[in-house]
């Protein structure tokens, strides 16, 4: 990296939730280099190899399928296999989610099943008869309503049906769930139709919507698509991996109305084209991007070659990265993470602020350099009492075992435990050939981890076989 592009970090320039937490960049400095790296971010920054939580003590079994750390319990509701309200069976694999509002002490969950033909079990059919975008895709979003108040669901159903491998999504500021897929397969691996698409579906919805693929947001590898409310622009990220992955923008023709259609951009750093974030950052350093167009947001070759439209930005100049998954929008900037990137493959935290309308600043919040401290985050959310939250999808669901922890990226840059797996992973679900050996298996990856609007619960799946779970306690302490 040339020194051209090194500048003097301000507190009021790296703040995500308030100006405080950019103190997990400011903090990198070589006086504080635990904060900076991760790569001692044990037992003086925030945890230790033993699962012990700095502020909170230690982690402890809360039901058969959570350690939590003393003063936190959790209920569940939404198992696989269970029956939903619509006579349907509650789908497997858990992801992404968001919380809306449905009434006093009541809120909607809407909910992704990130389901491919490869998990056993699982046929190339939808999981329903009615409006099937694709008759033979087995994955899609179920709604939840749930009492707060009683601590019990009351209903649930089916209300987007017939997509693939819906992994997370985000809500959008008019009160809607952002659906993505996170495959380009399609007509040539046996299925109805094209997928590798965004879909929109209203949080009122009271059965499956007429699935409308937003084709002008992109079809790549999608994870999350958070919105800037005071724009209307989204953020997009991919997931694919080979040969790289691109942070995308999409601008609305129309306000509110994404299938009007828009623009796709990519982002590039301004003086340094197809520059590559994977491996070589600093924490803390900041740099000046801008957006390239994508003339082809829908190409026709996207199944044969997922990097398409990736590939369309580089060539103008657009950014690398490896492994783009979880993003939200808060106080005016995306935080987002690339889980397999870092020069210990152990994932990174990012910062986009804008700071014009085609200019901005991206900033390393934080990059792990030991799996035992974070482990490839995947889903997160910026939460309300200051810090990210981060769902791990490391080493847990390997062969030779391995963990998986909820943790939390605080205001300091300091990584602290807050939930850990502890259900051995449910090999009904995977095939034989994942695991061949007899032995100690891994546990699941949690996944769409959202605060209610007070603060005061988080809702969270655990993804394998999916089960959906409410933590409660003093989530007041990490303030």
């Amino acid at each position: 990296m040339g020194a051209t592009r090194r500048q003097v970090l301000t507190a009021t320039g790296l703040g995500l939730l308030s100006a405080s937490l950019g103190q997990a960049a400011w903090a990198g400095t070589p006086a504080s280099g635990a904060a900076q790296t991760g790569a001692s971010a044990g037992a003086g920054a925030g945890a230790d190899a033993g699962g012990t939580a700095v502020g909170l003590g230690p982690l402890v079994p809360a039901g058969p399928e959570l350690a939590l750390p003393r003063g936190f319990r959790y209920t569940s509701f939404g198992a696989a296999g269970t029956r939903m309200s619509d006579g349907l069976v509650t789908p497997v694999a858990h992801d992404g989610q968001a919380l809306f509002a449905a009434g006093r002490d009541t809120i909607r969950i809407l909910r992704n099943h990130e389901i491919d033909p490869d998990l056993p079990g699982v046929k190339q059919q939808s999981i329903g008869k009615r409006a099937a975008y694709d008759r033979a895709a087995p994955a899609g979003v179920t709604s939840s309503t749930y009492d707060l108040a009683a601590g019990r669901l009351r209903e649930s159903f089916l209300v987007l049906n017939g997509t693939l491998e819906n992994c997370n999504g985000s809500p959008t500021p008019w009160g809607s769930w952002l659906s993505c897929e996170e495959t380009v397969d399609g007509i040539d691996a046996g299925y109805e139709k094209p997928h590798g698409y965004v879909f929109e579906v209203p949080s009122s919805a009271r059965g499956p919507v007429e699935p409308v693929p937003l084709r002008a947001m992109g079809r790549f590898e999608h994870e999350c698509a958070p919105i800037d409310p005071k724009t209307g622009i989204a953020y997009l990220t991919e997931d694919n991996g080979d040969p790289g992955d691109g942070l995308y923008r999409f601008l609305p023709d129309r306000l509110g109305r994404l299938a009007a259609g828009g623009r796709l951009q990519m982002l590039a750093v301004r003086g340094e084209p197809t520059y590559n974030t994977e491996t070589g950052q600093q924490v803390g350093e900041n740099l000046p991007v801008t957006w390239v167009d994508i003339a082809h947001p829908d190409p026709a070759d996207a199944e044969s070659f997922p990097g398409s439209v990736y590939s369309q930005g580089r060539a103008r100049g657009g950014a690398r990265f490896i492994g783009l998954e979880g993003a939200e929008w808060a106080d005016g900037a995306l935080t987002f993470v690339a889980s397999e990137s870092g020069d210990a493959g152990e994932g990174q935290v990012w910062r986009y602020r804008p700071t014009g309308r085609d200019t901005g600043v991206l900033t390393l919040l934080y990059e792990s350099k030991d799996g035992k401290v974070l482990d490839q985050p995947d889903t997160i959310t910026v939460g309300p009492h200051g810090g990210v939250l981060l769902c791990e999808d490391g080493d847990g669901e390997d062969e030779d075992s391995g963990d998986n922890y909820l943790r939390l990226l605080t205001p300091a840059g300091r990584i602290v435990d807050i939930a850990k797996v502890i259900a051995p992973l449910d090999l009904h679900h995977w095939s034989p050939e994942d695991f061949p050996e007899p032995g100690v298996v891994g546990a699941s990856e949690l996944s769409g981890a959202r605060f209610t609007a007070d603060g005061h619960r988080l809702v969270i799946n655990v993804q394998y076989p999916g089960l959906t779970c409410v933590i409660t306690g003093p989530w007041s302490t990490l303030a």
